[in-house]
């Protein structure tokens, strides 16, 4: 009896020590799966394109980021699709994500999308275009009106300093809220120079594009003095038009530098740059999201400074 009655405590000690506690008293991990307080968070972020190097580098950002703190990123690409991009977003909603980041391809049509999500607790970063929705947590990126501005007043210095009436082309991807605010911002600032006039906006989406509109502004008006090109596409084409009809007394101003342009820029076809930091807006992005998730408000808006790129300074921000 006494020999059972042993056997029937140690069978009791031994399945107890089985179900013992892990560390801090949480329940140990079971093969295949993990406990609630090891869940990583997932967030879904779905990008304007990512066939442009500035989309591509705040994508560098946000898994740079994210892969620091240990936060799992769902990525879709509608290349300028809003479709496909309000469908990603209604994937993601259904998928329980724990934020969304949003770099719209359209800010109007993307709302409902995003208001949806919203209401199902999921807190929601845009980054780079405005979506005017009382969802959106906070937007993160540059104040394209402010930097089109500042890209304004460096030309108005130029033209004042020459003295002379300016003939002012316009090459810009008209669809893109982003760079019409560049563009509004960029005459305000020219709005009380004497002899200024600005050409019709001619379409300047993809280098191709650019480089083919601004021969044909050569064409029709030998007279033009500047370009102001709205994008990096626009830009490269821009250069690459004026290079080739070698017009270095036609001078570019205009957004995002790359290798390429900075040549243009040491080469005197190209005035200045805003270069904005994309990278910097897409770890800012991440930073917002998990801050949204553990409850902390956001500032409405996230500010990421713009650098003017000229040729006093072009050597520090790109190599020869």
């Amino acid at each position: 009896m006494k020999k059972a009655l042993f056997t029937t405590l140690l069978v009791a000690l031994t399945l107890l020590s089985a179900c013992g506690s892990g560390p801090k008293g949480q329940p140990e991990s079971t093969a295949g799966g993990k406990s609630d307080g090891d869940k990583k968070l997932v967030v879904g972020v779905t990008y304007t394109t990512l066939r442009h190097e500035f989309f591509i580098d705040i994508s560098k950002g946000v898994n740079k980021k994210a892969e620091e703190a240990g936060v799992t990123v769902l990525t879709n690409d509608p290349n300028l699709d809003l479709a496909k991009q309000v469908s990603a977003i209604e994937d993601y909603t259904q998928k329980d994500v724990d934020a969304l980041i949003v770099l719209a391809t359209d800010n109007a049509g993307v709302i409902p999308a995003i208001e949806e999500a919203k209401s199902k607790g999921i807190p929601i970063i845009t980054a780079d275009n405005v979506i005017n929705s009382e969802s959106v947590d906070t937007f993160i990126g540059t104040e394209n009106y402010e930097a089109g501005k500042q890209i304004g007043e460096q030309l108005k210095k130029s033209i004042e300093a020459e003295g002379k009436d300016a003939t002012i082309a316009i090459v810009t991807w008209k669809q893109s809220f982003v760079q019409k605010e560049r563009l509004r911002g960029f005459k305000d600032a020219l709005a009380d120079v004497k002899g200024v006039k600005f050409l019709n906006e001619q379409p300047g989406y993809n280098r191709e594009e650019s480089m083919s509109t601004v021969e044909n502004i050569l064409q029709a008006h030998p007279d033009v003095n500047y370009i102001f090109a709205t994008s990096e596409n626009s830009v490269s084409g821009s250069l690459a038009a004026l290079e080739s009809a070698k017009k270095s007394n036609i001078k570019i101003v205009g957004f995002d530098p790359t290798s390429e342009t900075a040549e243009g820029i040491r080469n005197d076809y190209i005035l200045a740059l805003i270069q904005q930091q994309p990278q910097l807006i897409g770890e800012k992005a991440i930073e917002a999201a998990i801050d949204a998730i553990n409850g902390k408000k956001l500032e409405k808006n996230i500010s990421i400074p713009v650098i003017l790129v000229d040729k006093s300074n072009v050597d520090e921000h790109f190599a020869k």
